[in-house]
């Protein structure tokens, strides 16, 4: 079992520069993976949502691509601006002739011109930094992956615990079953002698009315079906692989029961169980949404 919530972090070292990708997991209903990486870096997005899709089923999966260049390994282009340095030097000559000045213009000279030089960092070359890349993602993916797995046990644990509470609230209903039904039968038979008292009513027939009243009130099916769902409930927080779907339906099928059997209550007692049971259902399904 993997909870949908997490936090990988991976990274490794490119020529020039030192690459990071982080992870993070949250709940939502279905898989949905957002790519935030270098311009640089979007011929290989594909790529890093089907690395995510091998590991994860469902969730809001945000993935983060940190480039940071090396600063010993960072390259320049120096571009020189040759017709201004040689207008710079014309223009320094007229003035010498106009003036009278003598001397020559040299190198010295030309180098503290203004402007003269414009320097620009080259591009990355993205191709040379794809198996860091990779690396680096696929230490975050396991990372991810460690860290849903961890609070994919606790909530396995969890839930284990209030699932054997379900069952003890199901056997004490059932053990009440007797007693239950002996209270309906006798309920409905005072109220039939009360409807019947001095109508001569048919006893054949008040005896059939008197068996379908207490049909009625009987939860005997109900909790035979509870006991599947929670058998089934038990195997899947055992199964590998993604549960999260099949167990909310298992919930909505356990509560289904708990709903009839409390709408069928003809006591305090057993409506009490009921209203227990369903309180841990309640916070089964809390927990669920966590839950790949």
């Amino acid at each position: 079992m993997r909870s949908m919530t997490g936090f990988g972090t991976g990274g490794a070292e490119a020529p020039g520069a030192r690459l990071t990708v982080e992870i993070r997991g949250v709940n939502q209903r279905h898989l949905d993976i957002k790519v935030a990486a270098p311009r640089e870096y979007a011929p290989w997005e594909a790529e890093i949502r089907d690395r995510i899709r091998m590991r994860v089923a469902r969730g809001r999966v945000d993935v983060t691509v940190i480039r940071v260049p090396l600063a010993a390994q960072r390259r320049y282009r120096v571009a020189v601006r040759e017709e201004l340095a040689a207008a710079y030097v014309e223009a320094a000559r007229r003035l010498g002739r106009r003036l009278g000045l003598a001397g020559e213009v040299g190198i010295g000279e030309v180098l503290r011109l203004p402007e003269l030089f414009e320097v620009s960092e080259r591009a990355p070359e993205p191709k040379r930094e794809l198996p860091a890349l990779r690396r680096a993602l696929g230490a975050a993916v396991r990372a991810f992956d460690a860290e849903r797995r961890r609070e994919g046990r606790h909530l396995r644990r969890d839930m284990q615990r209030r699932v054997r509470a379900l069952v003890r609230l199901a056997g004490r209903l059932r053990t009440r079953l007797p007693q239950v039904e002996r209270a309906v039968r006798r309920r409905v038979e005072e109220r039939v002698a009360r409807l019947g008292d001095g109508m001569g009513l048919d006893p054949a027939r008040l005896a059939q009315e008197l068996a379908a009243l207490a049909e009625r009130g009987d939860v005997t099916e109900e909790l035979v079906r509870l006991d599947g769902h929670l058998e089934a409930l038990e195997a899947a927080l055992r199964a590998p692989g993604p549960v999260g779907k099949r167990i909310e339906f298992l919930l909505q099928e356990v509560l289904r029961e708990l709903n009839t059997m409390g709408a069928k209550a003809s006591d305090l007692a057993t409506s009490a169980l009921v209203l227990e049971a369903k309180g841990e259902v309640e916070k089964l399904r809390e927990q669920i949404q966590n839950v790949e």
